[in-house]
This record gives C-alpha cells, structure tokens and sequence, in this order.
C-alpha cells in the first residue's frame, strides 16, 4: 500500500530549542540487546530463564551503538571446560574512542544455576559493569583480557520521565494511514505501521521520544498476542521491542468498526543532538497492522533560568 505524507506536527523554529532529557542516573527500565550487528547471541539459560548473550574474546572486541543519554550495563559471564576447577581471572573494559567509560577485574567460579543452551562449555557466575553514556550517538567498545571466552548480555537503560514534564505529539513525515483511539473519553491520533510500511518520525534532540503502540485486534482474536517492532534512526537499526499484549477494555478505533486497539505498550527512546529520522516498523506478524503515537517533552522557546 502506498505511504500517505503527513506535515510534520512541530515547526522548525520550535524544535530549535528543545531542552535536555533528565540525566542517565535517573534512569527507567533495563532494556536487553538483543541484536548485534555481525554478532549472533547465544542462549544462556539461567535459573530456567532465557537469556540472550553475546560471544567476546580478547581478540574480538564487542561493539555496541547506543544513543545517549543512557546507561548501559554489561553483565559478564566467562567460559571455561566443563570440568575446569580454578576460577576464571578477567578484566572488562569500556570505551568510547579514546575515552575509558569503565573498566571491572574480578574472577568468576562456575555458575550451577546457568548453562548454554548449545551446551558449549560451562559458564561462570555473572558480574556487571555499568557505564554512564552522554548525549549523542556513540560506538561502544567492549575489551576484554585474561579469559579467552567470554558472553556479555547488555542493557540500556534511557532516562526516565519527569511525569509533570508536558507533552507534545508528533505528527509523523511517513505513514501508512492515521486512526484515531478513543478511550476514556478521549481522543488520540496514531499511525499505521505493518511489514516494510514504517511510521517515521523527524526529531530534533537531544530529547526523549515516547513512543506508544497497540497492536490490531480482529474481532475474531482470542487471548494474549505477541508482536514486535523494529526501530530504525537514520535508517541504522537502533532497536527491536516485542510485547505480548490482550484487547484494551474500553479502548476503540473510531475510524475502523472491524478492528480493535491492544492495551498500550510504551517505548522510550533517547535522541541525540541534531535532527533524526526515526522509523518505527512492525516486523511480526508478517500480515499485522500496529498503531503508534509518538510524542516528546515540550520544546522550550527563549531564554530559561
């Protein structure tokens, strides 16, 4: 189907002061990695749980990109034989450049409640460095020296929202179609994305883009439903999110008579300085349609004390 263009909901000369995001030490939820370019995760079982992980050597550092403000965690875990006895000895290290963000010596026995997946090994007890990153795009470097393997699982987390901070809505440069929610009494524009048909949005930063979304019930659906979004800044891939989500009670498409909204999931995602075209793009289900709403804090216009 072809895209509709929509105007850009905010002028120019009001994105031309929009003021910095909380900082990262007021940080909201972990949010897992879970794709590296060129790096494929392992699985790591831990405590009956799936986790994701990513292989690191000495000789193969890892590199994460991350749009700042954010805080970033690395949980570590070595590699060792099956068999092996002694505690594994390794040092973490973090950069940005020439920059050192972090850096963690420590050693690690064998975890008994962790294991690969593949069964490749044995893995250690986990341990965590935590690193703050500033405003902006940037390329992560993780090193690693001492242990020959390692996996790393990475969360970042953006900062948190002042909730008496006020809102503006977005209207995107690129969708599909526009609906409206009703719920509540009220009346909230979003926009429709499905496999390779994006929302985009333009940003001007650094801010936070909230971004909020529903999957389409057909009103033959039962139960929960899972779907998943890929997020996209300047056509990088910037992050995936899946939800497992169930009708919203009192929430309807006033627009669309034969489907129905999902509960609300919501996004947070930093922006960095300059402006930024954001796509928002729903890879699964394949033939699924999803809403979603993006709005940032009020832009501030003249001079603040």
């Amino acid at each position: 189907m072809s895209r509709a263009l929509f105007a850009l909901g905010l002028s120019a000369s009001l994105l031309l002061a929009i003021a910095p995001p909380a900082t990262a030490a007021r940080a909201g939820a972990w949010d897992p990695v879970e794709r590296l370019e060129g790096t494929p995760p392992v699985i790591v079982v831990v405590g009956g749980k799936r986790r994701l992980y990513f292989p690191l050597s000495p000789p193969r550092p890892l590199e994460i990109p991350v749009e700042g403000p954010a805080r970033v965690r690395i949980v570590s875990r070595a590699v060792v034989a099956k068999d092996a006895k002694a505690p594994a000895i390794y040092t973490l290290r973090v950069t940005s450049g020439e920059k050192s963000l972090g850096e963690v010596h420590t050693e690690s026995s064998r975890a008994s409640n962790a294991q690969r997946r593949d069964g490749k090994g044995a893995v250690c007890k986990s341990r965590t460095l935590a690193v703050e990153v500033p405003a902006g795009r940037h390329h992560l470097i993780v090193h690693a020296e001492g242990a020959p393997s390692l996996l790393v699982r990475i969360l970042v987390a953006s900062p948190r929202r002042n909730p008496a901070a006020k809102m503006v809505s977005l209207t995107p440069t690129v969708a599909a179609r526009s609906v409206t929610v009703v719920e509540r009494e009220l009346m909230i524009p979003y926009y429709t994305t499905r496999a390779t048909s994006p929302v985009v949005f333009r940003v001007l930063g650094p801010t936070n883009l909230e971004l909020s979304s529903r999957l389409d019930f057909e009103t033959t659906m039962r139960g929960p439903q899972r779907y998943r979004l890929a997020i996209r800044v300047d056509g990088a891939p910037a992050r995936e999110e899946a939800f497992t989500t169930t009708k919203a009670a009192g929430a309807s498409y006033s627009e669309m008579k034969d489907r129905l909204p999902s509960k609300l999931d919501r996004i947070v995602l930093p922006i960095g300085e300059g402006s930024h075209d954001v796509a928002i793009e729903l890879i699964a289900p394949k033939k699924g349609t999803a809403q979603i709403h993006g709005r940032i804090p009020q832009p501030s216009i003249g001079s603040e004390e």
